[in-house]
């Protein structure tokens, strides 16, 4: 496997277009998924046995692959970071409030992460700060979050809490896309099951102390949305898009944000019934704005693997 920054980019063809919707489609299952799962699985568990399956896989892939595993120091530290920050918090963020706030909801608010990466990175970095459109794109998206916190104070009980937990994990995954930057040179796949291993190794003591597998009762519902959680849109997702981004570029596979939502309004819609309120488009729509109007700025040079952060 070549590096990305290696690889002669085409034009999206149909296929890639394909690609791109299916891969959009399995991130948006994901918010269905955890629903689901959380009938019998806590947050915790839900997080850990899908970062747990996801590395086990993509790591039995990078040695069929034999892709060469060479780290020192600084590398291993930097996937630590990067596995908490893009993983364990994140997902179990994500669980926590979705205990609170439905599918479609979480989806919109992360949806906003992209505004959070470009607010870090204004300060964190030296090559990626604001231009008038992605100001003006940043305030769209913030408003639209606004709006759907608004509509949680209003409705009081733990709708906010959970609302602010999804912007917590989208926060976590702004942070992690500035940590991958620092990661250049290594194959995108060994990359992701690093920081997957990485997060194994802080998330399985935490499991084995609080959600003991011996102890977990489940049926056959939530254990089969917790094995397609974990092998869908974590290990065959992680792998659709290293390949959008080989082919295609990180620019291309940035329209994907436009998608997750969508999708993910409709899974939640067509399985669970959750009717999708005005608020929630209205939100959505804002978002959506903030993103179209961010990326008509120059954009930045980024490292290709900056571009597998934020995964749902």
């Amino acid at each position: 496997m070549q590096e990305l920054n290696e690889t002669t980019l085409r034009k999206p063809l149909l296929r890639d277009h394909l690609r791109l919707l299916t891969a959009a489609a399995i991130w948006g299952s994901s918010f269905l998924l955890n629903a689901v799962a959380l009938d019998d699985f806590t947050p915790v568990a839900i997080a850990t046995y899908r970062v747990l399956v996801a590395a086990i896989v993509l790591c039995l892939i990078c040695r069929s692959m034999n892709l060469p595993v060479r780290l020192d120091r600084r590398s291993v530290m930097l996937l630590a970071a990067i596995g908490l920050l893009n993983s364990a918090v994140p997902f179990t963020l994500i669980g926590w409030g979705q205990l609170r706030i439905d599918s479609a909801t979480t989806a919109i608010l992360l949806a906003s992460s992209p505004f959070f990466t470009l607010l870090f990175s204004h300060f964190m970095t030296h090559d990626d700060r604001f231009t008038w459109p992605k100001l003006i794109g940043l305030v769209l998206g913030f408003l639209g979050v606004v709006v759907l916190l608004g509509q949680g104070l209003a409705q009081g009980g733990g709708g906010l809490s959970g609302m602010l937990a999804v912007v917590a994990a989208g926060c976590c995954y702004s942070m992690s896309s500035l940590l991958i930057r620092r990661l250049k040179g290594m194959p995108t796949l060994l990359l992701v099951a690093g920081t997957l291993v990485a997060a194994c190794v802080v998330m399985v003591p935490v499991l084995l102390v609080t959600s003991p597998p011996w102890e977990q009762s489940w049926n056959t519902r939530t254990a089969s949305a917790l094995a397609v959680l974990a092998i869908g849109p974590t290990a065959i997702a992680y792998v659709l898009r290293a390949q959008i981004v080989q082919i295609n570029g990180a620019v291309y596979m940035s329209n994907v944000g436009y998608l997750i939502p969508l999708f993910a309004v409709f899974w939640g819609w067509l399985f669970l019934s959750q009717q999708p309120t005005i608020i929630m488009w209205v939100a959505l729509s804002l978002i959506m704005a903030g993103i179209a109007i961010g990326q008509r700025g120059k954009a930045s040079p980024v490292a290709p693997a900056a571009s597998l952060a934020q995964t749902p």
